[in-house]
């Protein structure tokens, strides 16, 4: 094979591999307000997790920055917060928390859901489907 096919090969192939790194490192849409505010689930991938213990659970984030928090489930005591939320730069640099009062939830952007991220490791976020 000629030295300029072969330096044309590797020139498309460098190109691909380019942007295949440039896609994997795209960011989320930017975080407003209006685009968290509304009603979340809670969501468990946690397998340890007893779906009973927080099938009441819900989250209500309003527009004039009030939100209406409540937790348990028919196997769990239920309980009710209510207060003020706003959003507030994250850590690391670059993300963006919801903070309740004084807890922070990172807020992730994936498609057509908001999710506000209580436990990543884990698998536990409150959802919002837009």
């Amino acid at each position: 094979m000629p030295l300029i096919m072969k330096l044309r090969i590797r020139l498309i192939l460098l190109t691909l591999a380019c942007c295949a790194l440039a896609g994997c490192h795209a960011k989320q849409s930017p975080v407003t307000r209006e685009a968290v505010v509304g009603s979340y689930t809670y969501v468990s991938k946690d397998p340890a997790s007893t779906p009973t213990d927080h099938n009441l659970d819900h989250l209500v984030l309003r527009a004039d920055g009030t939100y209406d928090l409540v937790e348990g489930g028919t196997t769990k005591a239920v309980s009710e917060r209510k207060g003020t939320w706003q959003i507030e730069p994250g850590a690391p640099s670059g993300t963006v928390d919801v903070v309740l009062d004084h807890a922070g939830y990172p807020v992730e952007i994936k498609g057509q859901e908001v999710r506000l991220l209580i436990d990543l490791d884990t698998g536990i976020w409150w959802v919002k489907t837009k």
